[in-house]
């Protein structure tokens, strides 16, 4: 029978968490003839490709790889090009799986075949596979805390200078109780949660390539990643709104499917990065409120925030009596991106804020009151 998923999990210098990924997939109960593993290793240098082509795998596993690094969105791209399946399941190096991953996936699929299925946010929280010598101060103590409850804590990890394995191979394959003992609810606060698992505004924000699926016309479709995104951030949320353009629903899986495996925050990089979204306004220009509202309203620093505002505008656009202090938001958020981008019309900037904050003067509805918070943001922009 011809594969119905094919996972592409990229990859950069994590092999001892890659190895523990590997062995979850041994573990599922989907059968294993209809399903492919393929690491896209950018670069690393820490043993991954002796690791991969060493590991005796149940299931059809494939390695390919790029000699120098060159990002997560090139290294995925080169993943799909050697995949066949139906579906792909981007699947991160750090992604822990349960045994009914791929299957409840499949379930999903059934129901939504043309969707994005996410994992998030229901498959956040985390888990202390490794300790870590380079964990930070504040996340050395928050591993002994967490560890200390289990009774895994050892005073010798203090002094450790490689990577001490908490979970084994084995523990994974035979599905020991070693897994429960090292979970930790994640830190991501309930409210946050709930924004993400709401798709009546962004809902291409569901596309976080730690566990996603999508069916592979679709990436074929529009071209896979922007190999433009080079450092980390954006990447996915970029892929998931060319998606949104093409009408494509978005679903989140509400079932726990795995877990994230805890490393230093280092090794994951800025969350906002700045010249990744440069990129997404030159690449979609400053029509979209919300691409614009990125400027003000980061939603990887407040997307109950971001989502409101959204919401907000959207009412108020609808509405006589508030349609155009909406014009006058949407034109605020425009002039803000551009600005973002080009931050040398700084005296045009101001002028124009001074002329939109006195139309909003005298204004009571929600949407006006969001509009004078947005100008007072765009304000602090040429502080």
């Amino acid at each position: 029978m011809a594969i119905r998923y094919s996972i592409i999990i990229p990859t950069y210098n994590r092999a001892q968490q890659l190895l523990l990924t590997l062995a979850s997939f041994e573990t599922q109960t989907y059968p294993k003839h209809l399903f492919e593993v393929i690491v896209a290793d950018d670069g690393s240098t820490d043993g991954t490709k002796e690791m991969v082509e060493g590991f005796q795998a149940s299931y059809a596993l494939q390695y390919v790889f790029h000699q120098e690094q060159r990002g997560r969105s090139a290294i995925r791209n080169l993943g799909l090009r050697h995949a066949k399946g139906l579906y792909i399941i981007f699947c991160d190096a750090d992604f822990l799986l349960l045994p009914e991953f791929i299957r409840v996936v499949s379930r999903y699929h059934r129901k939504y075949p043309q969707a994005v299925l996410s994992g998030f946010p229901h498959s956040w929280d985390d888990a202390y596979t490794h300790y870590y010598p380079d964990f930070s101060p504040e996340e050395k103590e928050q591993c002994r805390n967490a560890l200390t409850q289990s009774n895994l804590w050892s005073p010798d990890f203090e002094a450790a200078n490689e990577i001490i394995p908490l979970i084994t191979p084995e523990d994974i394959l035979h599905q020991t109780d070693a897994l429960s003992k090292v979970i930790i609810p994640s830190r991501v606060p309930p409210n946050v949660k709930k924004q993400f698992a709401k798709t009546d505004v962004a809902p291409w924000m569901l596309l976080v390539t730690r566990c996603v699926s999508i069916r592979r016309s679709h990436l074929t479709r529009i071209g896979g990643f922007n190999e433009r995104f080079v450092l980390y951030g954006l990447e996915d949320w970029d892929l998931g709104y060319r998606l949104h353009r093409l009408k494509i629903p978005f679903y989140c899986i509400k079932e726990v499917v795995g877990y994230h495996q805890e490393h230093p925050t280092h090794l994951r990089g800025n969350i906002l990065n700045t010249e990744n979204l440069k990129i997404m306004f030159e690449t979609y220009g400053f029509n979209d409120s919300s691409l614009n509202l990125f400027a003000l309203v980061p939603p990887s620093q407040d997307l109950e925030a971001y989502k409101n505002t959204l919401r907000v505008l959207r009412r108020g656009s609808r509405s006589k009596q508030t349609r155009s202090s909406a014009l006058l938001l949407r034109r605020t958020l425009r002039m803000a991106a551009k600005q973002f981008v080009q931050p040398n019309h700084t005296h045009a900037y101001k002028k124009s804020l001074r002329w939109i904050k006195k139309n909003a003067e005298g204004r009571k509805s929600r949407v006006a009151q969001v509009l004078r918070d947005m100008v007072l943001k765009s304000e602090k922009l040429v502080e």
